[in-house]
């Protein structure tokens, strides 16, 4: 009995040490990454209903593209300089579903975000390159 109660005790006493080690200052979270946490969500607009397809910073824009399978963007330079984000969805009725409250009617369908919401929305790739060459990201 003795045998098999010295490493039980042995084990459990280092488990315990091990987690007690981590000091405390060192989990809990500093007020300079609690500030930087602040502004990112401030930018955000809590009015727009779908904010992951919103832009992340303003020196670019993102992107919403809807039953284009032919076209490569992201082989597209003159989109991808000024667009970070692209998602794409392959059908009309998944875009619909997802996001019913852009009221998509057309595929395909191109739709250009900024940090409030959409900004452009059109049917031919030529006519969102033609709008991203004119405009700049804020």
């Amino acid at each position: 009995m003795k045998r098999i109660s010295w490493p039980i005790l042995v084990g459990l006493t280092l488990l315990v040490g091990c987690q007690n080690a981590e000091s405390k200052e060192v989990t809990k979270p500093s007020t300079e990454t609690t500030e930087q946490k602040a502004p990112a969500s401030t930018n955000t607009s809590t009015t727009f209903p779908y904010p992951n397809l919103l832009s992340q910073n303003e020196q670019t824009f993102a992107l919403l593209v809807i039953g284009d399978q032919e076209t490569s963007i992201e082989d597209n330079k003159k989109i991808t300089d000024k667009v970070h984000d692209i998602l794409s969805l392959p059908e009309l009725e998944m875009a619909q579903t997802v996001y019913p409250e852009l009221n998509i009617k057309t595929e395909p369908a191109y739709i250009l975000f900024d940090q409030a919401g959409v900004i452009h929305q059109s049917k031919d790739i030529n006519e969102l390159t033609t709008y991203l060459e004119q405009n700049n990201p804020n």
